[in-house]
Order: C-alpha cells, then sequence, then structure tokens
C-alpha cells in the first residue's frame, strides 16, 4: 500500500505593504509650493513677500531645502 504524502505549502512573510499615493501628494504638494514661490519671484509685486528680492531668495531657500533633502536621501540609500 502506497502512502501519499500532502503537498506542503509554506506561506512566505509578506512584506508590508506601502502606499505610494502619500508619497504621489507629498510630492504633488512640494511642486505646488515650490512652483508658487518661483511663479512669486517673477512678479514685479510678490504676494509672499515684502519685494521681488525677498521674493528670489525664499524661492532659492526653498530650491536650496529640496537639494539638500535629495542629497540626504542619497546618503541613506548608501549607508549599510
Amino acid at each position: 500500500m502506497a502512502t501519499t504524502t500532502a503537498p506542503q505549502t509554506t506561506t512566505a512573510p509578506k512584506a508590508e505593504s506601502f502606499d505610494r499615493s502619500e508619497i504621489t501628494r507629498m510630492f504633488a504638494r512640494l511642486k505646488h509650493e515650490v512652483s508658487g514661490l518661483v511663479d512669486d519671484s517673477n512678479r514685479s509685486r510678490p504676494f509672499y513677500a515684502k519685494s521681488k528680492e525677498e521674493a528670489i531668495a525664499k524661492r532659492d531657500a526653498a530650491i536650496k531645502v529640496l537639494n539638500e533633502l535629495a542629497d540626504r536621501i542619497d546618503t541613506l540609500k548608501k549607508q549599510d
């Protein structure tokens, strides 16, 4: 009499799911906010600054922050 063994099924642990839509919304918001500063720096009478020079400084500061963030994320990727 032959014995049959039931196939063993092992379930691999599932990776934690991550909702990418949160990142999409965050990037859309960043784009909106920075675009507002860029547009404001192009106006002769800015809405968000007291002068055109201040509007340009705000735009440049925002771009600097984003570049620093990108550098920090790149550093995180390269860490052991």
